[in-house]
C-alpha cells in the first residue's frame, strides 16, 4: 500500500509540472507580444576646460650610450625644475615613456660580388628619448610653460590635450538632460499617434563621451620663445560632452 501511494504522488507531481509549465510559457510569449514604444534622445553640454595636459619629450643621440644617457637626465631635470619654478606639483608629472635605441649606418647596397661583411649592422650611436605629460591646472600658464621646458631642454612637442579635473557631474547633466528628451519625445508621439504610455520597461545608456577642441598652437610661437621672443600662444575653447538614452515604453490603446 505503501508504494501504490508513493506512485500516487509522483504522478501527481508530474500533472502539476504539465499544468504550471505550459502556462509560465504562455505568460512569457504574451509579456513579448505586448506593443512598445523604443525612443532616443542625446543631451548635449559645452564648457570651458579646467585642465591641459602637455606632452614633452628630451630626446639626445650620440655615439657613447652612459654620455647620451647623462645628457638626457641632466636636460630632463632643468624641465621638471623648470615646471616646480612654475608651481607645478611633482604628482601632476608623469613619465610615459623612456626608450634607448641603437643607431646604425644606412644598409648599404650589396653587390653580386660583394662580401657579406659589407652587410652586418654595426652600431654606431643611441638615440634616449623620454617623454613625460604635465597637467597643467592654471590654464593662464599653459604657454609659458610650453615656452620654458623648451628652453631648458625640452626638444619634442607632442601637443596639447584639454579636459576636466572631475568628468562625473557634467556626465550626469547630459543624461539627466537625455532622459528629459526622450521622455518628451514619447509624449510627443503618444499624443500623435492617440496611444498610451503604460510603463517603461527598458532604460538603456547608451554611454557618454567628452570631446575636446582642436589645440591651436603656433609653433613659430615657440620657436620665437625659444630664442627670447614672445611667449606661445595657446587656446582652450570648449569642451563637448554628449551623452545618449533610450526609452523602452509598454503602450496600449487610450
Amino acid at each position: 500500500m505503501f508504494q501504490a501511494m508513493k506512485t500516487t504522488i509522483i504522478v501527481s507531481w508530474v500533472f502539476v509540472g504539465l499544468l504550471v509549465g505550459p502556462v509560465q510559457a504562455w505568460a512569457g510569449d504574451r509579456e513579448q507580444d505586448e506593443p512598445r514604444l523604443t525612443v532616443s534622445a542625446e543631451g548635449k553640454v559645452n564648457l570651458p576646460p579646467d585642465k591641459a595636459v602637455l606632452s614633452f619629450a628630451v630626446e639626445t643621440v650620440g655615439e657613447k650610450l652612459a654620455k647620451v644617457q647623462q645628457e638626457n637626465q641632466e636636460r630632463m631635470a632643468r624641465v621638471l625644475k623648470a615646471c616646480q619654478q612654475l608651481k607645478i606639483e611633482p604628482k601632476f608629472i608623469q613619465t610615459t615613456s623612456l626608450n634607448v635605441t641603437p643607431e646604425y649606418p644606412p644598409r648599404p647596397r650589396r653587390s653580386s660580388t660583394g662580401p657579406l661583411e659589407q652587410t652586418i649592422h654595426r652600431i654606431i650611436g643611441y638615440r634616449v628619448v623620454h617623454q613625460v605629460n604635465v597637467e597643467v591646472r592654471n590654464l593662464e600658464i599653459v604657454g609659458q610653460v610650453v615656452d620654458r621646458v623648451l628652453k631648458v631642454g625640452a626638444n619634442r612637442f607632442s601637443g596639447i590635450s584639454w579636459g576636466l579635473q572631475d568628468q562625473q557631474p557634467a556626465k550626469l547633466t547630459v543624461l539627466q538632460l537625455a532622459s528629459s528628451k526622450a521622455q518628451e519625445k514619447a509624449n510627443a508621439l503618444a499624443q500623435s499617434l492617440k496611444i498610451k504610455l503604460v510603463r517603461i520597461m527598458k532604460v538603456i545608456e547608451g554611454g557618454v563621451s567628452v570631446v575636446a577642441p582642436p589645440v591651436r598652437y603656433r609653433m613659430a610661437s615657440a620657436a620665437m620663445a625659444m630664442d627670447g621672443g614672445a611667449e606661445a600662444s595657446v587656446s582652450a575653447g570648449e569642451l563637448t560632452v554628449r551623452g545618449t538614452v533610450t526609452l523602452e515604453y509598454e503602450i496600449s490603446s487610450q
